[in-house]
């Protein structure tokens, strides 16, 4: 499971996100050196922005200045992002969202989904039921919006999901949270349990030694 730790276009501390696998700049608008100083801070750590806060226009300096992966909204999105090989790409995906949209997900060139981009959640039965719903539809890996101090034992019920990673604002401040989650992520199990999934179609059980002929062939034969 992938830690991407989310900042806001003040946060310029490479400190504060020791241990996540990459940062994802959101915000208000930036442009050049605001967004030049926020990379420079994070020490090689892969990069992201949120693309509400840019337009297609500027995705030619983001990949001059070696932006990684971009988040978007679908509805905004303009067909040129999915040409962008050197960059890779993830939809916003609301709870709401129609069975329909999310398998389309799965013929496009899209690398990730983001569930529950709406806003920070805290986790619950229901939350977990998006989750896997989402992810049964769009056969991508699925991120999650996640509350920092979630407990190791709600972490592990999304992994179990089939979560990929989860992505945390850091815009209140760290602390100790981050490492914690870090700590808590690599403690996970290697392999998942393995939930099964209920087929499409249910068919009656045939055990083994059960399958007759059909009456009238056994007659005919007699």
């Amino acid at each position: 499971m992938v830690l991407i730790a989310a900042l806001t276009e003040g946060d310029v501390r490479a400190a504060a996100v020791e241990g996540a696998d990459a940062v994802l700049i959101s915000g208000a608008k930036f442009k050049g050196e605001s967004l030049a100083r926020i990379v420079g801070s994070l020490a090689g750590v892969p990069w992201g922005v949120s693309l509400e806060q840019v337009s297609a226009e500027d995705l030619p300096l983001l990949k001059e200045m070696g932006c990684d992966f971009l988040v978007f909204d679908a509805a905004r999105a303009p067909l040129k992002l999915l040409r962008e090989p050197e960059m890779a790409k993830i939809v916003k995906v609301e709870p709401s969202v129609a069975d329909g949209l999310a398998r389309a997900i799965a013929q496009l060139p899209i690398d990730a989904v983001l569930i529950g981009a709406g806003g920070e959640f805290s986790l619950s039965v229901q939350r977990l039921m998006v989750c896997q719903h989402v992810i049964n539809l769009v056969r991508k890996p699925a991120l999650t919006l996640a509350p920092m101090a979630m407990s190791g034992e709600d972490l592990e019920e999304l992994w179990e999901a089939g979560i990929a990673g989860v992505v945390v604002n850091l815009e209140r401040g760290v602390g100790e949270e981050l490492p914690k989650l870090r700590q808590a992520i690599d403690g996970l199990p290697t392999s998942r349990r393995g939930r099964k999934e209920r087929p499409e179609a249910l068919l009656p059980y045939v055990g083994e030694g059960e399958l007759t002929a059909p009456e009238e062939d056994e007659e005919e034969e007699d």
